[in-house]
């Protein structure tokens, strides 16, 4: 085994978290002790996935950059209070670790994120078995991700060609979820996000819940809506 090799990941992968929790700090003007927190939060739930073998191969694997879950924050103005307070807890979802596909070049969109998930009992519905409804908001939640990473992605090529920044927000118009096995607790789930099509102010896309044996769970597709400006 190469350890340089590994070194050199592990210090990649601790500043990209570090230099995107700065970034998030600039954009949301966090306090800078919340900014501490959160990459506290960010620190301990990457050393947690890196410590199970088949989350690891994906986090070391140098086609992914792992990037802020922004849901996860707890923000005073309630904003992703589901996410970031109710369900942010060792009892629910202990931990979340996103990463997503590095794109073909610097402007490209991001076509697939990743997300693991640590799934707790509180989560239940039937005794073992994660609610159906957490099941639908975890898909929704994750192809949410992936919009923002995007929108992330879109403010940084603007700001760098001096174009003005306008952020809008996407909402959910259509969701159908496929149960195609029953998502026991607690388990690490990775939860997978992609665009299938895009046209104008929609977007088309697919996800997946995975256990460790990459066994489908759930599958979800669904239709998001960049609404229009002042709107929400």
């Amino acid at each position: 085994m190469d350890t340089n090799k590994g070194s050199e990941i592990e210090h990649h992968t601790f500043f990209s978290l570090y230099n995107t929790l700065a970034v998030l700090q600039y954009h949301s003007r966090l306090r800078p002790f919340v900014l501490c927190s959160l990459y506290i939060m960010a620190d301990y739930d990457l050393t947690l996935f890196q410590s199970i073998p088949w989350c690891a191969s994906i986090i070391n694997d140098p086609g992914y950059v792992t990037t802020p879950t922004n849901s996860r924050i707890s923000k005073e103005s309630t904003e992703d209070a589901l996410f970031g307070d109710i369900l942010k807890t060792d009892k629910t979802i202990s931990a979340c670790l996103s990463l997503y596909k590095k794109p073909a070049d610097s402007t490209a969109s991001i076509e697939e994120v990743t997300t693991f998930l640590a799934l707790e009992p509180g989560l239940n519905g039937y005794l073992h078995i994660c609610h159906g409804g957490i099941v639908a908001t975890i898909l929704d939640e994750v192809m949410g991700v992936l919009l923002s990473v995007n929108k992330d992605r879109e403010t940084e090529v603007a700001r760098s060609t001096g174009k003005p920044v306008e952020r809008m927000a996407e909402v959910t118009a259509e969701l159908t979820v496929k149960y195609l096995k029953p998502v026991a607790t607690p388990q690490n789930v990775r939860v997978k996000a992609w665009f299938s099509k895009t046209e104008g102010r929609k977007f088309w896309i697919q996800g997946t819940i995975e256990d460790e044996s990459s066994a489908i769970l759930a599958r979800g597709e669904a239709i998001f809506i960049r609404m229009r400006k002042g709107m929400l």
